[in-house]
């Protein structure tokens, strides 16, 4: 049973010390997507105008078409309220409906978190009236993810008010109203008390995300003790409600602060992890220190509830991650397709309507399309929405999940051993970008690259086009060194039969090396060049997960990069 994938969902989702397993006790790694623009989107990623100029940054109301509420706004200004009132109804399903969730199982994805906006589900009105339509869509997203198998996350990602002093929390204005407010802050519990009602006894949701990102601008971190006040307060009315679901938390600053996990236990069920976000991560060990520390102290998992990176990183990192029982989520599912901001981390993109361009104009102070017009264009990006009228590169969740077909830099060998030793660790001296040397590896630079740390000559003539470049990433920049004796470790997952490994490499001199995967091995004679050099290696056998282990016989190899071909 894969640790990654569908097969993995199998009853409640629980903390067990610094894992999550599933009903049968067994571990799961959760990996999937969030569902962001669903019922809370950002006006960024769903063709909003960006930023218009002259809004103060000490206190800003909504601007046009930033969120949810503030599209809703335009939409009635432009369509009339009537349309309006039927618009989120359709926007909601169709922006993640059962082919979407599908997709994701097919994907071999096994989870995806629900970012809900409050005023979706909680009508913003004097007494406590919740929106049913809202909840019967959500009861059928929770409908698809037991039928194929995804463990569902519910996120408060815009909580009554807003918690995050940003435009994600679809808050009226710039403020953390939920901290300020004491009516916002009871009706988010109240909200959470209703959610726990409703789901405490369906296994596919796999946790609640009690807060997305809260009080992330730095003027608003001198709250964080309001944040521990409000999760004190929150979690035992949940689990008054609900003592089977798996919480998952999150510190303030964007959701990278560790201060509220210190002292008293925050959980009395003991059954909840800690949920932080990572973008533009280097792709080593040492970026989960300071949360691999709490994790160890407190005895309880972690998981990367939003991120991403690059395709070459994400492969190398979530292994790394996986190594210490912590899972992914990235962000995010669904998004417009724009030239001039391109969503690279995105699962799919949709086409903005041909005459967007109107929309964008109005919300900047132009003339209004009228309303035949408007509706036209806004039905139009109802339909695009659509799963079946998105696009979206399907090699891509081959390098997040690390399976063929994809090419892995060398730099990107596995960190902890399964069986035995991943890299034989026996180089003292570290590398040019102290990347990874927790390891003892050898890396060295690529032939025609400096260092980080080249003088201020070699720094003008590269910033000028002369000379060697520098490289952007570690990765980039290095190969693996192996002299006699030396080996490193590469896992690749879901391998079919034919699956073809080329290695590409530098060997200055005459060299021999070896490469096995399981009882299968290779000895291949090289002579020296001082160019790069592709090897045809092995033909790999079948398995949903393969260890290659790659040696230097005689002589020095620097390995570049592995290329797994299906």
């Amino acid at each position: 049973m894969s640790r990654f994938n569908h097969q993995s969902v199998s009853g409640f989702l629980k903390a067990e010390g610094r894992k999550m397993v599933n009903g049968k006790g067994e571990e799961v790694i959760l990996r999937g997507w969030g569902a962001g623009n669903w019922t809370n989107p950002e006006g960024f990623m769903v063709g909003g105008p960006g930023r218009i100029a002259g809004v103060s940054v000490e206190y800003a109301l909504p601007g046009r078409f930033d969120r949810r509420r503030s599209m809703d706004s335009v939409i009635r200004e432009l369509c009339g309220s009537k349309y309006a009132d039927s618009f989120w109804p359709r926007w909601y399903r169709n922006h993640l409906g059962e082919k979407d969730i599908a997709e994701m199982a097919a994907l071999g994805y096994n989870s995806v978190r629900l970012p809900l906006s409050a005023a979706a589900f909680l009508y913003e009105e004097p007494g406590y009236l919740f929106n049913e339509d809202s909840f019967q869509m959500l009861d059928s997203v929770l409908d698809y993810c037991e039928k194929y198998g995804i463990y569902a996350v519910i996120d408060m990602h815009g909580a009554v008010g807003g918690q995050s002093a940003l435009a994600c929390d679809d808050g009226i204005d710039s403020l953390p109203h939920m901290f300020l407010d004491e009516e916002s802050w009871e009706r988010t519990i109240v909200l959470w008390e209703e959610i726990a009602r409703r789901y405490k006894d369906r296994y596919i949701v796999g946790g609640y995300d009690l807060l997305n990102e809260p009080l992330s601008p730095v003027k608003w971190h001198y709250l964080f003790p309001k944040l521990r006040e409000f999760y004190d307060e929150l979690i035992p009315r949940i689990r008054a409600i609900d003592k089977n679901h798996l919480l998952t938390i999150e510190g303030g600053a964007f959701s990278t602060d560790n201060s509220i996990f210190f002292g008293a236990p925050i959980d009395p069920c003991n059954n909840w992890c800690i949920h932080i976000h990572q973008y533009g991560f280097s792709p080593e060990i040492r970026d989960l220190q300071r949360y691999l520390e709490r994790s160890v102290t407190l005895d309880v998992p972690i998981w990367i509830g939003e991120g991403g990176s690059s395709l070459e990183h994400m492969a190398i990192y979530y292994d790394i991650c996986a190594s210490e029982h912590i899972g992914f989520n990235l962000w995010c599912w669904k998004t417009a397709k724009e030239e001039s901001r391109p969503m690279n981390r995105g699962g799919l993109q949709y086409r903005l309507p041909k005459d967007w361009e109107l929309v964008r104009t109005f919300c900047a102070g132009g003339p209004k399309p009228g309303f035949a017009k408007s509706i036209a264009i806004f039905d139009e990006l109802l339909e695009n929405i659509k799963f079946e009228h998105c696009e979206y590169n399907r090699s891509a969740h081959d390098y997040i999940q690390r399976r063929p077909s994809l090419t892995l830099p060398a730099v990107g060998y596995d960190h902890k051993p399964g069986n035995g030793k991943s890299f034989s660790g026996n180089w003292e001296f570290g590398n040019p970008y102290n990347y990874r040397t927790e390891d003892h590896t050898k890396l060295v630079l690529r032939p025609g690259f400096y260092g980080p740390d080249i003088g201020p000559a070699q720094m003008m003539a590269a910033s000028q086009g002369a000379g060697r470049p520098i490289p952007p990433d570690p990765a980039a920049a290095l190969l693996v060194e192996l002299n006699p004796g030396d080996f490193a470790c590469y896992t690749i997952r879901e391998v079919k039969t034919g699956c073809k490994l080329s290695i590409e490499l530098f060997s200055p001199k005459d060299a021999t090396l070896l490469v096995s995967c399981g009882e299968t091995e290779e000895e291949i004679a090289l002579s020296g060049k001082e160019e790069a050099q592709t090897i045809d290696a092995l033909t790999l056998p079948e398995g949903e997960e393969l260890v290659i282990k790659i040696a230097s016989k005689a002589g020095i190899l620097r390995l570049s990069a592995l290329t797994f071909t299906a």
